[in-house]
């Protein structure tokens, strides 16, 4: 066997034995926002005891073109106590304090922000690089927490720390 052929088959061996294979599955979405809570699902190769993957992640744009001027955005990615935590933290924040105008915080290293206008209010999760947010109200934030509790008790994954 030539050294070409050889390195094939052990880049090939290597690739299945060491490749994860994911598959994004949805837990709360809003598409007026293009936000979403999703569970990184292991598919192939899945290692035994592995913590289970979540993220609070979305869309944005550049400019008005979604073909071009679209990126995507990670607000926060942890395994399920993390985001339990995290999500717990946020509504207790916007309950607290989702009254008050520009009221901000850090939550799990995140920076978190209530904004009022006129009769609407929101909690804002910004991403790692403080550039954009995902705004929800409190209503929202509550609905993505228990769809995340019930979606981890549905699903055998244990949340509470």
């Amino acid at each position: 066997m030539n050294k070409t052929s050889l390195l094939f088959l052990i880049s090939l061996i290597s690739a299945n034995l060491f490749s994860q294979v994911y598959k994004l599955e949805q837990i709360y979405g809003d598409k007026a926002t293009e936000t979403y809570l999703s569970h990184w699902k292991t598919l192939e190769n899945s290692i035994q005891n592995q913590p289970e993957i979540f993220s609070l992640w979305g869309f944005h744009q550049y400019f008005d073109d979604w073909a071009n001027g679209a990126y995507e955005v990670e607000y926060f990615k942890g395994n399920a106590q993390q985001i339990f935590k995290f999500l717990s933290q946020v509504v207790e924040f916007t309950n607290q304090y989702g009254s008050e105008n520009n009221i901000l915080t850090y939550i799990s290293d995140v920076k978190v922000k209530t904004l009022k206008v006129s009769l609407f209010k929101y909690t804002l999760v910004f991403d790692k690089e403080q550039k954009v947010a995902c705004l929800f109200n409190l209503k929202q934030w509550k609905a993505m927490l228990t769809k995340f509790t019930e979606y981890c008790e549905n699903s055998g994954i244990e949340y509470k720390s």
